[in-house]
């Protein structure tokens, strides 16, 4: 099936999702006591720096706080500002628009405020007080001797402003933050959208080979179900997808062709709902898309990726059929296909996209259009994927297996307590024990990992009255992906099968951002309408229906072969907030408050609704699970406050109440059994100080004690807990100590170089943990429900650090976890995994470091470097069976791990830029971690795309 051949029934859901968008409103009213706000020096010195750019660029920059001005004005001319935050507190800027030289913009976003400006070297300047001596002048006359001792002035808190498509703003954030830049998507794009994540230290995403061309992001070892806040342009589009016994997958789509950057906040933030952290991804503006100078602009990208084949028909095996008593075979037989690997050199995939752009005073607007295909992946061929003795067969005798669950292995504590389970083999076979990591043989294509998209981009602002803007914006996103049930491929003995057809997936989002930004320090007012209509169907059912041999296709109900049954999910929010600037004697106060409110619904969709109706009229076996029915919502109000007692110390609180309802709408076969509506709310509140000691030294500590409601998923009848006796649910309690240190300084090891580094601890403590157990109810049956752990705990190190010099960059990023503890009851903790529990394959690596590297050649024109990537062997273990046949969760296992990729990056002039890269340059055969199905990861693959602007 292909993209345009969807037909899912879902006009009259879109239309819902356009009226409660437009029909709901949201109101918010703010007051506040005007406290002594003292008026700017009107008088501005500007001193001239010696060594400055005269280039003329197009700037336009919105009437706003002088620090966001001054932010903007350092990303659009290509400069490093620093600056004191509290310097520039209280103070604003008339809005710039025109073409001028950087001299030119940054006097007049000056004039009136009582500062100047200096430049310490080519690259950086300092925005200070008039008269006063510049950062680079103190570091001058303090290693002069003949200085002044009275020329030595107690040192403010600096912000680093600018070049923060490097990521260099997160050193300057007295926060664990992270960025993810335009420039670092493209330079590792990789085969699927998760493979952007890699190298951010604490951040990763699950399911990189089986997610359907979606993310699935774990901050710090929690992921799905809303621990993670994941958004697109403020909107959220995120579904939880049934995987068997494997659990679920946490999916969230986005095309990264069309993204303008990733901003993300490890642990809790009061105007987030994520407990684990934020993931804020930016789609592309016109300052994006249009040059400077000019009005209208265009992106064009054509590109190319080799290693893939296209999928071979539905039903093609891959790896071996082991052997096995149950089917009566005696020997290991391979595939005859999969072996067949495109030359080095052999382009077999492509991408492209479009994106236009017009820039004005009153409006701007931009459009966008992505496609890319992809095939099937080819494995590397070197590692350790060798089978036991040898891959012909010959050897020793596997474990038993289970007559009951042919094609699954059982523990080796069957033969003992079991023995009337235990199946010898058939005397006079040849059996082998698998010792690699999966099935998949080197070099083998993988199957179902294909990936087709479509994306749209639409997106206008409108500013009026000077300082009202309005931003309107439209995410369109078509796939069809490769998407297996988890539980079908989770061991290393599992026969792969390519499926006929293709998960496919629509999402279209919505969102009205309205913000004013008055000359007034009482007023910085943000307000959001967003809606999201998701819609995704598969073969899954169908999947889960078939054991061994025995396969079950939509033929067999009488459906055409392309049939697929799915969910429909409408979810719609509205977010308003308000920051207050104060200044008085006692320092420099910022108050923001906030409200937001979201609201999910979801159902099965009618073909669900036409499977279901015709299992009850055919005698075919079938374990149909439903998709979800059921609805819910949750309010939250919040506020933040920032004081500034003295330059040098910062002190902040927060508070945030929120409340939940759902509602389970189940009403099949155990309708009498689903959960009552609930409702619940809890209060959160965080504490945290930033200390500036010393020029360039930043030490920051946070505590933050935030809940999580239940998510729909654990809150209705569905997938792994159907028919289950659900007890009531709390939500989660996240209670985290964070600390962390900012260091910046110029001319560490030669002169005008720069390093920065960004350290950090964090210690986290998730009271009534939310997992889910296998269990028995009153009447004897046995299901799986989800409960309240007693707690999860989860500590460990950061850090991030970047040298340049001369054109030479480096980027180090690195974590390790010190304790990662799950404890069903108070007395019953360990490290390890609690038995049937989704955590168990969401624990990540024990450690993992990424170094990055790249120098720039001929004016800066061509830019050569490469990225080493290792990563550790899980943090902890699984835990013990929960005494049935076998682990109703598999733990998908990996090795150590170390990758590299190589890139090569050359601006022919400002219109046209080449871009080759290589990708597991030495052609590992490895599998990702957090991974819910056994596979392994794309083998050497070369990248290569041409950029055309104008």
């Amino acid at each position: 099936m292909n993209m345009t051949d969807r037909n899912h029934g879902a006009n009259k859901h879109r239309t819902n999702l356009i009226n409660s968008l437009f029909k709901s409103t949201a109101i918010l009213c703010f007051a506040a006591t005007l406290a002594g706000v003292p008026a700017s020096n009107a008088s501005a010195e500007n001193t001239l720096p010696g060594a400055t750019g005269s280039e003329n660029k197009h700037f336009d920059i919105e009437a706003s706080a002088l620090g966001k001005a001054l932010i903007s004005f350092a990303d659009l001319a290509g400069l490093r500002l620093l600056f004191s935050s509290d310097l520039v507190a209280g103070l604003t800027t008339d809005p710039l628009s025109g073409t001028f030289t950087n001299d030119e913009a940054l006097s007049r976003l000056l004039a009136q405020t009582g500062l100047s400006y200096r430049f310490n070297n080519a690259n950086t300047v300092t925005i200070m007080e008039s008269g006063a001596v510049s950062y680079g002048e103190l570091y001058a006359e303090a290693t002069d001797n003949d200085a002044a001792d009275e020329r030595v002035i107690e040192l403010d808190k600096i912000t680093i402003a600018g070049t923060q498509d490097d990521g260099e703003g997160i050193y300057g954030v007295d926060a664990p933050v992270a960025i993810i830049s335009e420039e670092m998507i493209d330079r590792f794009r990789g085969h699927s959208p998760a493979d952007i994540f890699r190298g951010t230290p604490g951040v990763m995403s699950g399911e990189a080979r089986n997610g359907a061309g979606a993310i699935d992001v774990n901050i710090r070892g929690m992921q799905g179900l809303g621990r993670v806040a994941v958004t697109v342009d403020g909107a959220s589009n995120s579904v939880q997808i049934y995987q068997g016994y494997q659990g679920i997958s946490n999916r969230t789509f986005v095309d990264p062709d069309l993204l303008a950057g990733i901003d993300i906040t490890k642990g809790a933030d009061l105007a987030s709902n994520g407990i684990a952290g934020t993931v804020a991804m930016r789609t592309l503006d016109a300052d994006d898309i249009v040059l400077e100078g000019n009005k209208f602009g265009a992106r064009f990208k054509l590109g190319f990726g080799t290693n893939t084949s296209p999928p071979p028909p539905g039903g093609t095996l891959g790896g071996y059929e082991w052997p096995s008593p149950s089917v009566g075979n005696s020997v290991l037989v391979p595939s005859e296909d999969g072996l067949d690997r495109p030359g080095l050199l052999e382009p077999t995939s492509g991408f492209g996209s479009l994106a236009l752009g017009f820039k004005s005073d009153p409006v701007d607007v931009v459009v966008g259009l992505a496609y890319r295909k992809l095939g099937n992946y080819h494995a590397g061929e070197n590692g350790t994927d060798d089978k036991d003795p040898d891959p012909e067969g010959t050897g020793v005798v596997r474990p038993p297996f289970c007559p009951v669950r042919p094609r699954f292995l059982c523990s080796d504590g069957v033969r003992e307590n079991r023995p009337d389970l235990y199946v010898p083999p058939v005397p006079g076979t040849e059996l082998v024990n698998n010792r690699g990591q999966t099935n998949y043989r080197p070099g083998e294509e993988v199957l179902n990992t294909e990936l087709e998209t479509l994306s749209i981009l639409g997106k206008g602002t409108f500013r009026f009255a000077d300082d009202h803007t309005i931003k309107l914006s439209y995410n369109g996103f078509r796939s069809e992906a490769g998407d297996i049930v988890s539980s079908r491929l989770v061991n290393n003995e599992a026969q792969p099968r390519q499926l006929p057809v293709p998960t496919g997936t629509d999402v279209d989002a919505g969102i009205v951002d309205y913000s004013w930004q008055p000359k007034s320090p009482l007023f910085d007012l943000d307000a959001k309408l967003w809606g999201t209509f998701l819609h995704q169907q598969n073969q899954r059912a169908f999947q889960l229906v078939s054991f061994g041999n025995i396969i079950r296709t939509p033929e067999d109900y009488g459906f055409p072969t392309d049939f697929r049954i799915g969910t429909e999910t409408l979810m719609w929010g509205a977010d308003v907030s308000n920051i207050f600037r104060l200044s008085s004697d006692y320092g420099e106060i910022d108050i923001e408050l906030g409200l937001s409110y979201q609201r999910e619904e979801t159902q099965p969709d009618d073909n669900s609704d036409d499977l279901l109706e015709r299992v009850e009229q055919t005698n075919a076996p079938f374990f149909f699970i439903e998709p979800r029915d059921g609805e819910r919502e949750e309010a939250a109000g919040y506020t933040k406050l920032s004081w500034s007692p003295w330059d040098w110390v910062t002190a902040r609180s927060g508070l945030r109440y929120q409340h939940y309802w759902s509602r389970d709408r189940y009403q099949g076969e155990q309708a009498d059994r689903k959960r009552e509506d609930n409702n619940d709310g809890d209060v959160g509140y965080s504490l945290g100080l930033t200390l500036m000691p010393f020029d360039g030294i930043q030490l920051y500590g946070q505590y933050a004690s935030v809940v999580r409601s239940p998510s729909l998923f654990e809150v209705v009848n569905v997938g792994a807990v159907r028919g289950a006796p659900l007890d009531e649910l709390t939500p989660e309690r996240s209670n985290t100590w964070e600390i962390g240190a900012n260091f910046t300084t110029a001319d560490l090891v030669w002169d005008e170089d720069q390093f920065m580094t960004k350290l950090g601890y964090f210690n986290s403590r998730v009271d009534d943990y939310i997992a889910r157990e296998f269990s028995e109810d009153s009447s004897g049956i046995s299901s799986m429900r989800f409960f309240n752990a007693h707690e999860a705990r989860f500590a460990g190190f950061e850090v991030a650090s970047r040298y340049e010099y001369a054109g030479f960059t480096a980027d180090l990023a690195a974590n390790y976890y010190t304790d990662v503890t799950f404890c069903r009851t108070d007395d019953t903790c360990d490290n390890r995994s609690l038995n049937a529990d989704y955590s168990t394959n969401h624990i990540p690596p024990e450690y993992s470091i990424n170094l990055t590297v790249s120098q720039t050649f001929l004016n800066d024109s061509l830019t050569i470097g490469g990225r080493v990537s290792h990563i550790g062997e899980r943090a902890i273990e699984h835990g013990d069976d929960s005494g049935g046949l076998q682990s109703f969760i598999t733990q998908v296992e990996w090795g150590e791990t170390t990758l590299f990729d190589v890139f090569a990056e050359y601006e022919l002039n400002d219109n046209v830029a080449f871009s080759l890269r290589v990708e597991n340059l030495t052609d590992q055969f490895y599998i990702d971690p957090l991974s819910l199905v056994n596979v392994p990861g794309p083998g050497r693959t070369i990248f290569g795309a041409l950029t055309v602007r104008f």
